[in-house]
Order: structure tokens, then C-alpha cells, then sequence
């Protein structure tokens, strides 16, 4: 009877162990748009070039108009912007945290994150 309950103990154990490592190791796809965007009949206007980093991973240039994809993994992520100019990194850096549950993938639209827009991101359900 004892080495029944421990055998159960141990699979109750590993199974919940799997969903963990399931969930914190979840690839999600971030998808970070430098494009004019309106946010509650607000015009949010795409002027400058960014360059970008997520989980302090550098993404690069991200040039007006365009956009670049970042695989994140885990639930809880950072965002982190800076104007670059002739190669060079000017103005303040904006800052944003984001979480994600581990079916879904997201859009960030960099102007309306930097204008403390409400929604500077969109969250949908992975297909």
C-alpha cells in the first residue's frame, strides 16, 4: 500500500513538473510594427527609426514603415525602445512590460507604445 501511494505521488509529481516546464519554456511570436496606427480615434504617426530589444535580446533597426518578428519565450517580457538616428542612439529609451499566456502570440505598435497609447498591443490566441 505504501509504495502504491509513493508510485502515485511521484507520476501527480512529474505531471505537474511537465506543465510547468511546458509554460515558462512556451515559444511565443512577437510581431513589433513601426507603422501609423489610430488608437481610439487617435492618428499615431510612424516618423522615426527605433532600434529595439526584447528580453534584452537586441532585435535591431527598425526602420518607419516596416516590421520585424521576435521569438520570446516564457510569460513575462520587456520591451525596451530607443530613437536611433545616423547610426547613432539619441532620445530616452521607453520601456514596457507584457505578459502572454502560453497560447497566444502579439503585435506591438512601437508610436503607439511610445504615446502611452491604451492599446499598444494586441494579444491573439495562437492557431
Amino acid at each position: 500500500m505504501k509504495r502504491t501511494l509513493i508510485r502515485i505521488s511521484i507520476i501527480i509529481i512529474l505531471i505537474f513538473l511537465g506543465i510547468f516546464l511546458y509554460t515558462i519554456g512556451k515559444e511565443h511570436k512577437v510581431l513589433i510594427d513601426n507603422i501609423d496606427v489610430t488608437v481610439n480615434d487617435t492618428y499615431y504617426i510612424s516618423d522615426t527609426n527605433y532600434n529595439v530589444w526584447v528580453n534584452n535580446q537586441e532585435i535591431g533597426l527598425l526602420e518607419k514603415g516596416k516590421r520585424k518578428v521576435a521569438m520570446v519565450v516564457g510569460k513575462n517580457h520587456k520591451i525596451i525602445v530607443q530613437e536611433i538616428k545616423n547610426n547613432e542612439l539619441i532620445g530616452e529609451k521607453y520601456e514596457k512590460m507584457f505578459n502572454l499566456k502560453s497560447n497566444e502570440n502579439a503585435t506591438i505598435n512601437l508610436p503607439a507604445m511610445i504615446n502611452s497609447a491604451d492599446i499598444w498591443i494586441k494579444k491573439q490566441a495562437d492557431i
